[in-house]
């Protein structure tokens, strides 16, 4: 049972909402909850406030009347609006920033707040804020993805850019650096004084070993990964394949790309000698992998494909679908966890997305309860209420293809907003920290598996430093000895090392399941 936190509101009612919704995803990361305070009278009673005017005695958030008239607007948010500021955790990158403790641009007296306080009565005896900044909004407007709701950027794939992001705009932030996890830092340290103030025990720390509370400080369970493999082909040399392969060689040698063409030419030699002899195939590194995990005491989860609606599904859904029925008898017979890969329809079409979950959930023989979109492709404000129309108990699919790194600045499972109804959905994001295809492929990182390993660990280690539960996900062509380019030992060198730093390793349903637990929420 998560602990209960007082927190006094006196913001707008227009954002008390929103306030709400950030306070509950930063404690729920602690194993706590907040129980939402509007009446003044009981102001001191309670352990932590978001106010416009500092609250006697009450470690206070100030609440800026710049950001909460900013979103009720819709606005977009003004480039340099992210500056570093000091603070009881170090320097850090927030919004809103209030000079000497005053928000120069906030009412006296602010009639329109939900607690109907008095600023006045508020502020007396009153000296400062306890942040020089408006943390929640702040939160706010990462954690809702503001800046694609405020954008009409996408790329070809329908996506929105890295490039158009507020991890650009805003020098300050940094998509490697979960800041989110450190607002939470500030505002736990916040609570528990509050707490202590208040004759009570300060926030539990919180094992992800066993999803519980915890006593004190641990090293098992510090933090959780998600293993997860996106099917996206299940054979690489048939007639087709092999086609394409020669069109990619006389591609290469006519551009003079002989790297390349070095490749490919390895690739079908490779193919002849060792696959084809052995029954191997790049998209088929399924036995190895599954025996590798079983060997390491692991499990992950597989998103397939349920059916092909577009060019961008995938090339070949005939062999797809043939040889579906044996990967899921693999998948059934290793008690791996089954999600949904969402294709081009799925995005759009609610009756789709349904049929395919239905269809992919009576051949599996499992429920079917996760989602990741095909190539990413997944819009905030547009594709998670579907899902969540849907009753998915979670989404794996926001991330920046270009970028590893924390697209809505948490490196912990949350539940997005919705802001057309003006509330958090009960649906459930875990964050993919880190991609294979976003470290090798040249579109985007084009790394080798040298520079890949420092890449995602430099990432993955942000993870273990905020305690999070983040996603990792490596394609099954990735492990094979040619094609892989040794990619495949870069993933098991990223469990080796999460292993040795206390690192919890679950597919992807099961974190979730743990978060939900130990943020109080009913289980999936």
């Amino acid at each position: 049972m998560s602990v209960v936190v007082p927190v006094f509101l006196g913001v707008p009612l227009r954002f008390a909402p929103k306030a709400e919704w950030v306070l509950r995803t930063l404690l729920a990361a602690r194993g706590a909850q907040p129980e939402p305070v509007y009446e003044d009278e009981r102001a001191a009673e309670c352990a932590l406030a978001y106010a416009t005017r500092p609250v006697p005695g009450v470690p206070t958030i100030p609440a800026s009347a710049r950001a909460h008239e900013l979103i009720a607007a819709d606005g977009a948010l003004p480039h340099g609006s992210f500056a570093l500021n000091d603070t009881e955790v170090g320097a850090l990158a927030g919004a809103f920033a209030f000079g000497d403790g005053v928000d120069a641009d906030a009412p006296a007296g602010d009639a329109d707040t939900a607690s109907g306080a008095d600023a006045a009565t508020r502020d007396a005896g009153a000296t400062a804020f306890a942040a020089p900044f408006d943390v929640i909004a702040s939160a706010f407007v990462l954690l809702a993805c503001w800046d694609e709701h405020t954008s009409l950027e996408r790329d070809p794939h329908g996506r929105f850019p890295y490039e158009a992001s507020v991890f650009v705009a805003e020098p300050a932030l940094d998509l490697g650096e979960p800041v989110v996890d450190r607002y939470l830092k500030l505002v736990a340290r916040l609570v528990d004084e509050g707490l202590t103030r208040l004759g009570r025990e300060p926030l539990p720390a919180v094992s992800w070993e066993t999803g519980g509370e915890g006593e004190g400080e641990t090293t098992a369970g510090r933090f959780a990964l998600a293993l997860t493999h996106d099917v996206d082909g299940l054979k690489r040399w048939t007639a087709r394949g092999w086609l394409a392969a020669g069109k990619r060689t006389a591609g290469a040698l006519r551009h003079r790309n002989l790297p390349k063409a070095r490749f490919e030419v390895g690739a079908m030699a490779h193919a002849v000698t060792r696959d084809i002899p052995t029954g191997e195939d790049p998209y088929w590194t399924f036995p190895q992998v599954l025996r590798r995990e079983d060997d390491l005491g692991v499990s992950s989860t597989f998103f397939l494909l349920a059916s092909h609606a577009a060019v961008i599904d995938g090339v070949q859904p005939r062999v797809y679908q043939r040889r579906l029925p044996r990967l899921l008898r693999l998948l059934r017979d290793a008690r791996r966890e089954v999600g949904l890969h969402g294709n081009d329809r799925d995005r759009l079409d609610g009756a789709a997305l349904a049929d395919d979950r239905r269809s992919l959930a009576e051949r599996a023989q499992v429920p079917v309860d996760g989602m990741r979109y095909h190539y990413l492709r997944c819009l905030y404000h547009e594709t998670l209420p579907l899902l969540d129309a849907a009753a998915f108990a979670y989404d794996s699919s926001l991330a920046f293809a270009e970028r590893e790194g924390f697209r809505c600045g948490v490196s912990f499972p949350f539940h997005p907003y919705d802001l057309k109804r003006d509330r958090p959905l009960d649906l459930v994001e875990l964050p993919l920290a880190v991609m294979d295809s976003t470290l090798q492929e040249k579109k985007y990182r084009g790394l080798d598996a040298a520079g890949a390993l420092p890449a995602a660990r430099a990432t993955l280690e942000k993870v273990r430093d905020g305690g999070g539960g983040t996603a990792l996900l490596w394609h099954l062509n990735r492990f094979h000895r040619y094609v892989g380019l040794g990619y495949g030992d870069v993933y098991w060198q990223l469990l080796d090392w999460a292993r040795a730093e206390g690192g919890t390793l679950l597919p992807a349903g099961e974190l979730v399941r743990r978060w939900r637990a130990r943020a109080g929420e009913t289980t999936l």
